[in-house]
Parts: C-alpha cells; structure tokens; sequence
C-alpha cells in the first residue's frame, strides 16, 4: 500500500487514513491521518476523521486498503459523491467469520471497483456477489533487485556454507495453507533418496506461532521438521531482507507446495515473483492465485494438485538444470516490477473514473 500511495499521490492529491505510524512511510505532499490499528478503533475513528475531512474538502476518489474498511470507503464515497475503490486480496474475502461475511462482504458490492490481486480473488469475488464488470486484477508489485545479485549466486552459495548443496527453498507463514508439512512428509523423502546432496532451506516465522491458530497443524508441521532435521533441512526462522534476497539468488528451486483450506486462501504467491527476479523457478500446485505468479513453462513449473510424487519429480528436474533458465525466470519476474504496479493502478483508477461517468 505504501507504494500504491505514492503512485497515487504522483497525480491526485492524496489524505491517507492509516494505522499509527503510517505516516512515517507516507510521501512527501501527503496528508496522513492516524489511528489505532486495533480493528474497531480504526473503522470508528477512520469513519469520524473521514467524514470530517470530506466536509471541509472535496474528493474526486475514496480508496481502501482491504475489504475490512468496505463499509467505510462505501459510506464516505456515498456522501461525498466520489467514486469508491477498494483493493480485495483473497482473504478478506472468504475468511470464515459469519459476522464478517454478513456485515463487511456485502458493502464491497457497492464499489465502483475492486481491485483484485489475481484471478483467483476476482473469481471468488464474482462468486460473492460483485459485479464482474467492476473487477479489475492487479497483480501485486515486487522489488526486483539488480542484475549483479544473479551474477553472483556462486559466491553467495559459499557464503551461506552451501556450495555443495542442491538448494531447495520454502518461504512463507508457518500457516496451514501453505502445505509445508504435507510436502515433508509425502514429497521430501523422494527427493532426498534421488538427490543426496538436496538441502531444504525453511524461511519464516517458528512453527510454534502458529499454535494458537491451528494447534494440531502446528505439532504436524514441528513433528515433520523434527524428523527430517540434520543434513537435510536448514530452518533459518524469520531473515532480513538482504538474507532473504540471499537465499533467493543462491537456490535452485523454490517450492509452493499449497493446500486448500476453509476460510483460507493464498491471494498471488508473491514468493514466486520475488524467486524469479533473483532468476530461480518454483513448484507450485495451482491452488489459489499462484497461478497468476506462476506461468508453467515459463518461471516454474505447475503440478496437478496434490500430486506429490510428481511435484518431487518436478523439483529434481529443475536441480538437474532443467528448463526454465534464469534469464526466463527473470524477465517474467519484471512484469510485477512497481514501476509497471504504478501505471496498471493509474490506469484502472481512469477505469474507475470512466465508469462513474456512465452511472445512473
């Protein structure tokens, strides 16, 4: 959003409405207004502040963040006369919360436009009610980092001590979705046994955050480490970001081994475009929005989902230096740079202008 901020401030001019702290992150020019992050707090007080900012200005665009501010930007955009857009990324969607579903999804039908992260999310939004001539797909933006971040995966290898390794990669939530103990269990065993010298590294948060939400997928996923621990897994817990470009640059493959779970879903994949941009492809299933990160062929590959033998055969491809290449992999990643985000944004907001003129 920070970047979606600052395209948006690059042509009109912007008030953010935004938790405590957001200013610290806003461009130059823009006028923030903060509030508790805590949910109730921030609607309540979005809502007062924004109504008292539409009283002594005039607005050609309300814009939320999420579907959890929908009632808000509907009701200041109504009152104001402005068009409404809001960004929807999946979650905010199907999340199993009745209150949620009865009393927040239904404002996002009254947008002028939604603003969805992939194909997936706009599909899902159709499904609950939104006109699709109102849904426009924006792929989420990704930093790209330079070209000598390539060039030097080798030396890079043997600063992480893994010069010898073939490196498999997971980055992501310890959440259920993301399919990380399933591809322990089902996946790992064949690679290991065809590929000694495989090494699995494991990015993201300790499993055991994840306790409280899904308990029992929490001990799975800590069982499924513990027992595949030694030589050939690595969890490296949360990196910075230099260390997380690192890990991208210096892999063979990332894996995206997704599962579907009620009341959950995974958006776009972000991970894969970031991989590609360092010049590695990904595994994935094409479950969710990975499918619009993930181009068969072209930066990974795509496995029938829950075919886990075949994903094992799949990775062990690419580590024989099966197709794709690098230079493929990272000339897909530069479509999902921010420059090309900020122009596909200006263009759907001229979309959403064009649509308001035409409304009754």
């Amino acid at each position: 959003m920070q970047h979606s901020v600052t395209t948006l401030a690059s042509r009109f001019d912007v008030t953010l409405i935004g938790p405590t702290g957001c200013g610290e992150f806003a461009p130059a020019g823009v006028r923030t207004i903060e509030c508790p992050p805590s949910p109730f707090s921030f609607l309540t007080l979005a809502l007062l502040r924004g109504w008292r900012s539409i009283r002594s200005a005039s607005f050609d665009a309300v814009v939320g963040g999420s579907g959890l501010v929908a009632p808000v930007t509907a009701f200041l955009s109504r009152v104001s006369k402005a068009r409404s857009v809001v960004f929807v990324h999946g979650l905010d969607l199907v999340v199993d919360n009745r209150i949620y579903q009865h009393l927040f999804v239904p404002f996002l039908r009254r947008h002028d436009l939604l603003i969805a992260n992939s194909q997936n999310t706009r599909r899902i939004a159709t499904d609950k009610g939104c006109q699709a001539s109102r849904i426009s797909v924006l792929h989420p933006g990704s930093t790209i980092p330079p070209e000598s971040l390539l060039q030097d995966a080798a030396s890079i290898r043997v600063k992480l001590g893994f010069e010898k390794k073939k490196i498999v990669l997971f980055v992501g939530r310890m959440v259920r979705r993301k399919g990380l103990a399933e591809f322990l269990e089902k996946a790992w065993p064949r690679i290991v046994v065809r590929q000694p010298d495989a090494m699995l590294l494991i990015v993201g948060d300790s499993p055991d955050n994840a306790l409280l939400q899904d308990p029992q997928g929490a001990r799975r996923l800590m069982a499924a480490i513990e027992r595949c621990a030694g030589d050939t897994v690595r969890f490296l817990g949360t990196v910075e970001d230099g260390m997380l470009w690192d890990c991208y640059a210096a892999a063979d493959v990332l894996v995206f081994p997704l599962i579907r779970v009620r009341g959950d879903v995974e958006g776009f994949g972000m991970v894969a475009i970031e991989a590609a941009a360092c010049g590695t492809p990904t595994v994935a299933f094409p479950v969710g929005g990975v499918v619009d990160a993930v181009v068969d062929g072209v930066n990974g590959t795509l496995v029938p989902e829950g075919r886990y033998e075949a994903f094992a055969d799949a990775v062990l491809s690419i580590c024989a230096g099966g197709p794709p290449g690098r230079t493929d992999c990272r000339n897909h990643a530069l479509q999902f740079s921010w420059d090309v985000h900020g122009q596909k944004l200006l263009e759907a907001m001229d979309f959403a202008a064009a649509g308001s003129a035409q409304s009754p």
